[in-house]
């Protein structure tokens, strides 16, 4: 029997509870609403199990991981749903050995043994899963296709709790991959490959860039943006961070990105404003980099301008607007704000 027949002769007339993922692997036709088949269901799962099989290496581990992205990046969104629901589900732990070794080292609490039991249970509290996710790590393009992987699944973990296994795996991972001692820092500038500049544009998340040369301003002489970057990841910035040169700490954002201002006398310079931080890579959520960022950057904006003197940021407060009209409502009553625009306009 075909897929589409078995889709056709899904589940009983009435029937609208979902099966579980283990019913559907146990089943013989689709229902409704299903991405795969049992049947497909079933081959998927073998495949992923072949990619960590113990008689084989990590390069042929890998090549099967690619493999299976291939057939990813080809599939419909409720078959790559049905995938993260096997990567999910089917490669915990085992519960028995984890209990075992759980009850070992608590017994070994307080002995020469502890620590050896510890290292025993750590072990045994260690998923498939995070085998599955290295193997796919090994072949190039690997790690960028785990964190757009992730970045996909973000919009169905407050309904499907059934995937936070995945997600939080993949979070401890990506925390340990993207180490900041992993990450280098750069600059960039007007001089950077176009490709850079135009993520720039695409990933800015504070303020938009409208033009060239809105960023041309952003890239002058004045003014310094930097990056992380990761080797696994060549030319995509994780974060990046734009800086303003100037003589005194800034009130308002616009005169910074005013194109028709003249340049500061950098030599001169003797505060640096953050006025814009931005993440580019939505799968790398929970992974922190901020902090990191900007500590860095201001020791090398130290070594580049010793006389500076200021560290300032301009950063806005998301949600500030909403809070504040909710407290004037609660004490005034709803503001009506076109009349506070006119009386601005008469003041």
């Amino acid at each position: 029997m075909s897929e589409r027949d078995a889709a056709s002769q899904g589940a009983p007339r009435g029937s609208t509870r979902a099966r579980s993922t283990r019913e559907r692997l146990k089943a013989m036709l689709r229902q409704a609403g299903e991405g795969m088949s049992p049947r497909m269901l079933r081959r998927v799962l073998q495949e992923l199990r072949d990619i960590i099989d113990p008689r084989i290496s990590e390069v042929e581990g890998g090549r099967r991981a690619q493999v299976m992205a291939r057939w990813y990046q080809r599939a419909t969104l409720e078959r790559r749903r049905d995938l993260w629901l096997l990567m999910s589900e089917m490669f915990t732990a085992d519960p028995q050995k984890t209990a075992e070794a759980q009850a070992q080292y608590v017994a070994a609490l307080g002995t020469s043994e502890e620590a050896a039991a510890e290292v025993r249970y750590r072990r045994a509290t260690v998923s498939p899963r995070r085998r599955i996710l290295q193997r796919f790590s090994a072949y190039p393009g690997g790690v960028q296709f785990l964190v757009d992987l992730r970045a996909e699944l973000q919009p169905y973990l407050k309904h499907d709790t059934r995937l936070l296994a995945l997600d939080v795996e993949m979070e401890y991972m990506f925390s340990t991959w993207f180490d900041v001692g992993f990450l280098d820092l750069q600059r960039i500038s007007w001089d950077s490959p176009a490709s850079l500049i135009e993520k720039l544009i695409q990933y800015e998340a504070v303020h938009d860039i409208h033009s060239w040369g809105d960023v041309k301003n952003r890239l002058d002489s004045d003014r310094r943006c930097y990056g992380f970057f990761h080797p696994r990841l060549p030319g995509v910035p994780l974060i990046f961070v734009e800086v303003a040169l100037t003589n005194e700490i800034s009130s308002a954002i616009t005169p910074l990105l005013d194109e028709g201002a003249a340049p500061v006398d950098i030599g001169k310079a003797t505060t640096a404003i953050f006025y814009s931080i931005s993440n580019t890579q939505t799968g790398l959520r929970g992974v922190s980099f901020g902090d990191s960022l900007i500590k860095h950057v201001v020791d090398t904006l130290k070594q580049e301008f010793p006389q500076l003197r200021h560290f300032a940021t301009l950063s806005p407060i998301p949600g500030l607007r909403g809070w504040l009209t909710r407290q004037l409502d609660a004490e005034l009553g709803p503001v009506n704000t076109s009349e506070v625009h006119q009386r601005r306009g008469r003041s």
